[in-house]
């Protein structure tokens, strides 16, 4: 085992993003294969919303009679920010819950504004990717050589690829955070396994601060990790980092309760609280197992993908078991948020492997960040898990994906 891990340390990357190119064009090409191989089937456009915001639907796009998904959104607020401007918010589905993950729109928006919205899937899937091989590169880049190949999992994260596959922000979220830490560590301090001592006259000051606030702009999440930052920071007596770090999470804050308060809002068709998508603890994993209702191959699979990811979240807890000391609690609080959202999540959130997947983007990540900070500490083969997992989505992906119905716009 140990020959093998000496071997993938000595691979060229270059030949392991190839790999995973190669990779994300077989699977793209069977995802839009079923709509004439049109890309905007990617967004998840459900007909119902296309006909609640008509003006904003491109020509050629495709729209589901049943379903759709969160893509739909980001492209939604997206369009409508960079075409009518503040005064043509669209209908969503909760607006303030969708505003809040402004991060992405922002992103595609400034690109398609130049290039047109009829290539936004196209913009966004390479934005995206780009972002997931450049985090990558980075997270290689910050490992000691001895875990190098460690940043292979995230590489091909399965989380991570679902998310992009979906045109949703998860996988741009761990590709921010991943930057934020990689700025940190340019600026001198690594929260992971070593101290250093920081120049004060740096002038990356800006530079934090804007990728600490936009990591919390792509999905609210961000707060967890940049508060975890910040918490390491204090407890390492940092206070320079603490106070931009705590200055970031002010102004974001400030600013998603200022979105309230904006006039001519709808509020969306189905304007959620957090209390309308929680459980009692995986009380939502126990009511979507539904064996009686197995009748065909693509529900077997349905039923059978669930138990890796809640093996998953098993793994995740026994992950716990390495924490030792202050600074180890700390350093897992991104761990325990993820177990306490996939823990109360409700019945609808498990029976979608879409949308239970999308809660452990940050996880694999994480725990690659935790082997860096304490090379002893055991992932219980959740990394190997990982894997199985990918394979399960490629499955999912080639052989099990059916077509919904849908008409084009």
């Amino acid at each position: 085992m140990q020959n093998f891990k000496e071997k993938l340390n000595r691979i060229n990357p270059f030949y392991v993003i190839c790999g995973y190119l190669l990779l994300l064009l077989i699977l793209l090409l069977f995802k839009i294969y079923p709509y004439g191989y049109n890309i905007s089937a990617l967004i998840g456009i459900w007909k119902g919303f296309a006909e609640l915001n008509p003006d904003l639907i491109d020509k050629g796009f495709v729209i589901y009679n049943d379903g759709g998904y969160d893509g739909q959104f980001f492209y939604l607020i997206s369009k409508s920010l960079f075409t009518g401007g503040v005064q043509s918010f669209p209908i969503l589905d909760s607006f303030l819950l969708r505003f809040n993950r402004i991060g992405l729109p922002l992103l595609t928006g400034v690109l398609n504004f130049f290039t047109g919205f009829h290539f936004y899937p196209m913009t966004t899937l390479l934005l995206l990717v780009a972002l997931h091989i450049y985090s990558f590169q980075v997270l290689y880049k910050i490992l000691d050589s001895e875990i190098k190949y460690l940043a292979y999992f995230y590489l091909f994260s399965p989380f991570s690829l679902n998310s992009i596959l979906l045109l949703v922000s998860d996988s741009l979220f761990v590709s921010i955070t991943l930057i934020c830490v990689y700025v940190l560590k340019f600026e001198g301090y690594e929260f992971y396994n070593i101290r250093t001592k920081i120049n004060p006259f740096k002038k990356s000051i800006v530079l934090i601060f804007l990728v600490a606030i936009f990591t919390c702009f792509v999905k609210e999440s961000g707060l967890i990790i940049i508060g975890t930052i910040l918490l390491l920071s204090f407890y390492d007596k940092n206070f320079r980092i603490t106070t931009i770090l705590l200055l970031a999470i002010i102004v974001f804050l400030f600013i998603t309760q200022a979105f309230k308060f904006i006039p001519k809002i709808n509020p969306g068709t189905n304007p959620l609280g957090f209390t309308d998508l929680i459980d009692y603890p995986l009380f939502g994993f126990f009511k979507s197992i539904q064996m009686n209702s197995i009748n065909s191959l693509k529900s077997l699979f349905r039923e059978i993908a669930k138990f890796p990811i809640f093996i998953f979240y098993l793994i995740l807890i026994l992950n716990l078991k390495n924490i030792k000391r202050i600074r180890d609690i700390i350093l897992s609080i991104p761990i325990y948020f993820i177990l306490f959202t996939a823990g109360v999540g409700e019945v609808g959130y498990w029976l979608s492997f879409d949308n239970i997947s999308r809660m452990f983007t940050i996880s694999i990540p994480w725990i690659i960040l935790l082997k860096q900070e304490n090379k002893a500490h055991k992932d219980y083969y959740a990394l190997d898990l990982s894997f199985i997992i990918l394979i399960l989505l490629i499955i999912r992906l080639v052989f099990i994906k059916v077509p919904m119905t849908y008409y084009i716009f």
